[in-house]
């Protein structure tokens, strides 16, 4: 399905959300910088087509990689970015090529509600992160408020109809939309970040209760 929707996947993530995507990465790498820490190893996970990767490198990181299932979608960040710093890796949030505690930092854009299991996720992340090291997730998280009501509508009916017909796709757009309504609330989240072995530094509401950026840190 990724690399279906891969040619248009940045296109229409920027209509859907009024380029505010652009945004809400920029203002994580803002965040990242105010703590004055040198971020060296990088994983962006489920990095996609590589625009929080993009955004990541103005860290200065001494090494990046970015990790998706989508062969498709890295071949497309490969064309984005050019930096000898990068690296492009094909595989599982479950089953990262990396040594224990050898990242600084990993984040995940909008790929974590894909995960087909969470736990098992977050226990590779905990083994291959440095004691200390930060999680960052911005992700679309099931609203409770009634303000959400109408960015339900809009996300399950409007925006599957587009994105269908713009992307050329079936299907893909009702997925994604169903991935958003399945997931989970920002505290059934961060209850399961907690649970293994992270502790929640921060949550920020970047949209009505749908979009946030959580900020975890493993225990040292």
């Amino acid at each position: 399905m990724f690399d279906e929707i891969a040619p248009s996947y940045d296109r229409l993530n920027h209509l859907f959300t009024a380029r505010s995507d652009i945004i809400w990465r920029r203002k994580i790498v803002s965040e990242l910088k105010k703590k004055e820490i040198k971020f060296s190893n990088i994983v962006d996970l489920a990095s996609g087509t590589g625009d929080l990767t993009l955004e990541l490198l103005k860290l200065d990181p001494e090494k990046i990689c970015a990790i998706d299932i989508s062969k498709k979608m890295l071949e497309l960040q490969r064309l984005k970015i050019s930096d000898e710093r990068l690296e492009l890796i094909q595989a599982e949030a479950s089953s990262m090529p990396f040594e224990d505690e050898s990242i600084d930092l990993i984040t995940i854009g909008f790929g974590v509600r894909n995960f087909e299991n969470l736990n098992e996720s977050f226990t590779e992340i905990h083994r291959v992160l440095k004691p200390g090291g930060y999680l960052v997730i911005i992700e679309m998280f099931k609203a409770e408020k009634i303000s959400s009501r109408i960015f339900n509508f809009y996300f399950s009916k409007i925006m599957p109809f587009l994105g269908n017909k713009l992307s050329k796709s079936k299907t893909a757009y009702n997925y994604l939309s169903d991935s958003v309504q399945n997931f989970l609330t920002v505290p059934e989240f961060t209850g399961i970040c907690i649970k293994n072995g992270f502790t929640l530094e921060k949550s920020v509401n970047n949209f009505i209760g749908v979009v946030n950026s959580v900020y975890l840190r493993k225990f040292s």
